[in-house]
């Protein structure tokens, strides 16, 4: 009898690339605030609901009693955080605050998905046990939910990911598959060169988190990349992957963007400790795109 998982934010990115990963042995329940991309099948039952509904959350939860639970979903928009602060710490606070209290109840573990920004940026990249210092509403949000499912009791693992990417149906953001398109249709495009991370692969990410539940890693982990480079050199190694010209790719400066939410700027995630202690391989960006090119079938 296979095992159950339930999975929020079943129709974001990371959700889907989750889906893939668990879908041949688990029977997966989904939650989102929309109808979806799955439509009906056997492998998955997706349910629309609003995660601020904490009676019909702990409902739904109670009902189906999942194996466990993998939370991927939040409030993202990080410059209009700034002015939905309350909504963003309702989200971003609150809801994981709530799914871990259930599931400290039912005794069942808890994935959270936090993100580098609960650290200030400054001085990256960052180990698990670095001092978070949050930034902005946006990162105040994350700092709140990652705090709450840490103090909650319950069997939980929080992993954080930086510059999330990969390939997903319907997705409403994702910055590889837009520099893609411009560059195809040889449209010129700006990336800022002064904000550094080592990005994470949302496919290879979702591995990850099958490891941590397999292993009951319950712990703080961090992945990404093996390198930390800007979001600029990023963008020229996509082009160069996709054998796209990185002659339209322009650098500019984060000052250039007047974005209301002050950013992390030098940050980055050190994975040593997930590798070390869970044998889990941490590859390079080139590598990773390799995989990513191959999995949107690119010849």
């Amino acid at each position: 009898m296979n095992k159950s998982v339930m999975i929020t934010g079943v129709n974001g990115l990371l959700g889907q690339n989750i889906v893939r990963e668990f879908a041949r042995d688990h029977d997966i329940y989904g939650l989102d605030l929309t109808p979806g991309i799955f439509g009906s099948s056997n492998i998955i039952q997706v349910k629309q609901l609003d995660l601020n509904d904490n009676k019909a959350l702990n409902e739904h939860i109670m009902q189906v009693q999942p194996d466990s639970i993998i939370h991927t979903a939040a409030y993202t928009n990080v410059d209009r955080a700034e002015d939905d602060q309350d909504i963003a710490f309702a989200v971003n606070g609150q809801v994981p605050a709530s799914i871990a209290q259930i599931c400290k109840e039912i005794d069942i573990p808890m994935i959270h998905i936090s993100t580098d920004y609960v650290f200030s940026g400054d001085s990256g990249p960052y180990r698990e046990t670095d001092a978070r210092d949050a930034r902005g509403k946006y990162s105040k949000s994350k700092l709140a939910g990652e705090k709450a499912v840490l103090e909650s009791g319950a069997e939980v693992a929080v992993i954080r990911p930086n510059v999330m990417y990969g390939h997903g149906k319907n997705l409403r953001s994702s910055f590889v598959e837009w520099l893609l398109s411009e560059l195809r249709n040889e449209r010129s495009v700006r990336i800022v060169d002064d904000q550094y991370n080592n990005p994470t692969y949302a496919r290879r990410l979702a591995s990850v988190i099958r490891e941590v539940l397999e292993q009951k890693a319950w712990d703080v982990w961090h992945f990404g990349s093996k390198e930390v480079v800007s979001r600029y050199t990023f963008a020229l190694k996509i082009a160069d992957t996709f054998g796209l010209s990185s002659a339209l790719i322009n650098a500019i400066s984060t000052v250039d963007l007047n974005q209301k939410a002050p950013r992390p700027m030098r940050s980055g995630l050190i994975c040593e400790k997930l590798k070390k202690e869970l044998n889990i391989s941490i590859m390079s960006i080139d590598e990773e795109l390799a995989l990513l090119k191959e999995e949107m079938n690119v010849s």
